[in-house]
Parts: C-alpha cells; sequence; structure tokens
C-alpha cells in the first residue's frame, strides 16, 4: 500500500527504493543459482542480464537525479539534514556498479554475485538513512502539491536528457513492485505511460525481463 495519497515525491522515492532493493536481491539470487545450476536457455540468460543491466541504469539514474535535482532542492527546505553523507554514499554505490557492469561485461557470475553482494551491504543502510531523511510525512510538509508535480516533471525530464532508456527503467520499476505499490507508483506517471507505452510500445524491449519481475 502507498504510505500517501496524492503526488508526494517522498512516496514515489519510496517506491523506487523498494523497486531497486527487489532487483538487487533478486540479481544477486538468480547470479548464484545460474552459477551454480546453469541457465535453464539462452532466452533466460539474455533476460538475466538485461535485467542485471537495468538495475544498474536504474541505480544510477536515480542518485544521479537526486545529486542534480532532488538535494539541491530540498538543502534549504532541510537544513539538518546530511546531504553531503548521502552523496557520498552514492560515490561508493557508483564505484560498485562499476564493478557489476565490468562483470555483466564479462558474464561473469561469480564476479556478479561478488558485486552483487557488496552493493547490498552499501544500498541498504544508504537507503535507511535517505528515507528517515525524506519520508513521505516529511514531503508534505515542506512541499504543496503542486510543488510536488513540478518536481517530479523535473525529474523525467532529468532522466530523458541523460539518457536513461524509459522502455526498460519504467517497467523495472513497476514490476519489481508489489501490486499496491505499483498501483501508486503508476498514478505518478503520465497516464499513456502506464495504460499504452509499457503494455504495447515497449513491451517487445522489456519483455526479456519478465520472468524476473512480479506478476
Amino acid at each position: 500500500m502507498s504510505e500517501q495519497q496524492g503526488p508526494n515525491i517522498g512516496a514515489s522515492l519510496l517506491h523506487i527504493h523498494r523497486a531497486i532493493s527487489r532487483g538487487i536481491a533478486v540479481s544477486r539470487e538468480k547470479s548464484q543459482a545460474f552459477a551454480e545450476a546453469g541457465y535453464p536457455d539462452e532466452a533466460t540468460a539474455a533476460g538475466f542480464w538485461t535485467y542485471v543491466q537495468t538495475l544498474e541504469s536504474v541505480t544510477h539514474g536515480h542518485h544521479l537525479t537526486e545529486d542534480d535535482l532532488f538535494f539541491p532542492y530540498l538543502r534549504d527546505r532541510l537544513p539538518g539534514a546530511d546531504f553531503d553523507g548521502l552523496m557520498g554514499d552514492h560515490q561508493t554505490i557508483a564505484a560498485i556498479l562499476d564493478e557489476i557492469g565490468a562483470a555483466r561485461e564479462a558474464g561473469s557470475l561469480q564476479d556478479l554475485h561478488q558485486a552483487l553482494t557488496k552493493l547490498e551491504a552499501a544500498w541498504h543502510p544508504h537507503r535507511g538513512k535517505e528515507e528517515a531523511t525524506f519520508s513521505p510525512q516529511v514531503a508534505a510538509e515542506i512541499m504543496t502539491p503542486p510543488e510536488h508535480i513540478e518536481l517530479g516533471q523535473q525529474a523525467a525530464a532529468h532522466s530523458q536528457e541523460h539518457g536513461v532508456p524509459a522502455p526498460l527503467i519504467v517497467p523495472f520499476v513497476l514490476f519489481n513492485l508489489e501490486p499496491g505499490d505499483r498501483a501508486a507508483m503508476s498514478a505518478a506517471y503520465p497516464p499513456e505511460i502506464p495504460n499504452h507505452l509499457v503494455p504495447v510500445v515497449w513491451k517487445d524491449q522489456w519483455a526479456p525481463m519478465k520472468p524476473f519481475f512480479l506478476d
């Protein structure tokens, strides 16, 4: 279930965090399973590596948007928050994402599993600090509904400007969420995206990842 009704950047960030957390867990679990037993078929292998690459893109893009847009916007509104520390965490995680990318390019499941284990260890404390700093409740107190909408639109434009592949990113976020969170996150997008682009126009691009998504 969503923690906040109506437009709320804090709730959207919470949903993205949940999607990333599941993406890390699934990637780590499957990297070990495939290393031990092999892939059931070539399509599953291709879908898995696409899933891992999209996890990299989602995590990097999320942190880039925070560093470039959200944190500068929030500094004056939350003067006691440790944004410098959170940005330092992003640098640590970026280095691990580079390791994941190198393992992916080499096709090494063992190296991938090791890098994902490091990512999981770094990610969860960072997520906890960030959610304590900027919860949906805090976001509702310091921003008006129009400000939530405006910042969300700026975030979407920022993602497009930096080449984040929406046909993979949006389905990755939505289908790594439980139904209630998925519905809330879908409502944060323009209706055309969850109602037409994801299920119709973009489907062939993200379909290889479907075995790793929630129903």
